[in-house]
C-alpha cells in the first residue's frame, strides 16, 4: 500500500488478522531479512493488529473499486502485477520496498514489507513509511494486502484477476481506506488517484513489452 500516510495516500482488501498462521498439518517456510526498517515494521503492525479486535474504532471507511483491463494474456499479468517491486518507478512517490520476511504457507506467499515514499505536501516532501502484508493466492490468480501508517490509517485490498478469453485480462482492485473522519476522504482521493496512476502504468508497459517478467 505504506509510512502509512504515504500508502494511504498514494496507495495499498480483505481484513488480516496480522502474519501469516500455520495450517493445522503444515509449517510455513519463511525467509527473514534484517535491515533498519524491521523494527518500525514490528511496531507498527502490532498496533495494526490490536486495532483490528477494537469494537470502539471511531475511524469511519471508503471502499472504492478500480478495474483495468490489460490486453495480455492472465499469467502475464499476473506475474506482473503481483511483483511488488515492479511498482517502483510507477506508482506515485514510491522510492523503495523493504522486505522484512517472505513465507510460503500451504502455497500462500507471504511477504511483510515498508514501503518508502516521498510525498509532496506543499512545498516540503514528507517521508512517508507504510507498513504492509501482501498475500498471494497464484493458484486462484488473487492477492490481498493490508498497511498501515500514521495518523492511523489502514488499507484493505483484494486484487482479482480475470481472464476474459479473447487475450485480455481484467483486474479489479477493490480497496476499503479506513481513517479518521476528517481524513477519509482526503486520504481515499488520492489513494484512489495514485492507484489508478500506477494501474495505468503497469497497463502500458505490460502492453508494450516493457514488464514480462514471470514468477
Amino acid at each position: 500500500m505504506k509510512f502509512m500516510m504515504g500508502c494511504a495516500l498514494a496507495v495499498v482488501a480483505c481484513t488480516t488478522t496480522g502474519l501469516p498462521a500455520a495450517q493445522a498439518d503444515t509449517t510455513p517456510t519463511c525467509i527473514e531479512s534484517d535491515n533498519g526498517y524491521k523494527a518500525e515494521w514490528q511496531a507498527s503492525w502490532a498496533i495494526y493488529q490490536a486495532e483490528q479486535g477494537n469494537s470502539t474504532d471511531s475511524r469511519s471507511s471508503i471502499v472504492v473499486d478500480l478495474p483495468i483491463t490489460i490486453a495480455a494474456p492472465l499469467q502475464q499479468v499476473w506475474s506482473v502485477y503481483s511483483n511488488l517491486h515492479n511498482d517502483i518507478g510507477r506508482h506515485p512517490f514510491l522510492k523503495d520496498v523493504i522486505t522484512h520476511r517472505t513465507c510460503d504457507d500451504a502455497g500462500t506467499q507471504v511477504s511483510d514489507f515498508t514501503a518508502l515514499e516521498d510525498i509532496p505536501m506543499g512545498p516540503i516532501t514528507f517521508p512517508g513509511h507504510t507498513q504492509a502484508e501482501q498475500r498471494l493466492h497464484p493458484a486462484e490468480h488473487y492477492y490481498t494486502s493490508d498497511s498501515w501508517d500514521i495518523p492511523n490509517i489502514t488499507t484493505h485490498q483484494l486484487i482479482t484477476f480475470i481472464d476474459n478469453g479473447d487475450g485480455t485480462t481484467t483486474v479489479n482492485e477493490h480497496i476499503t481506506f479506513l481513517a479518521d473522519p476528517t481524513l477519509l476522504q482526503f486520504t481515499a482521493d488520492n489513494g484512489a488517484a495514485s492507484h489508478r496512476a500506477y494501474q495505468a502504468a503497469l497497463k502500458r508497459d505490460i502492453e508494450n513489452g516493457s514488464l514480462t517478467t514471470t514468477r
